[in-house]
């Protein structure tokens, strides 16, 4: 009878996995100055995260009262 186990790679791999687009995902987030171009704030994530998630991760990155402008996902 063969055994079941978990080998450490596997549960790497789960991090990363998208079972919803069934492969790896990796997520990037960047916020830019609107006129100068100059980047305010990156935010990466692996798997599936929502985009308000990694919006509220950064949130103390983006400058006391700026203009935000986002899509109907967040």
């Amino acid at each position: 009878m063969p055994r079941k186990f978990q080998s450490k790679g596997l549960k790497k791999q789960k991090k990363s996995y998208s079972g919803k687009k069934k492969t790896h995902t990796f997520k990037v987030q960047a916020m830019i100055h609107y006129k100068t171009q100059q980047i305010l704030s990156l935010c990466t994530s692996r798997g599936a995260v929502h985009d308000f998630e990694l919006f509220k991760r950064n949130l103390n990155q983006i400058p006391f009262g700026a203009f935000i402008l986002a899509d109907k996902g967040y």
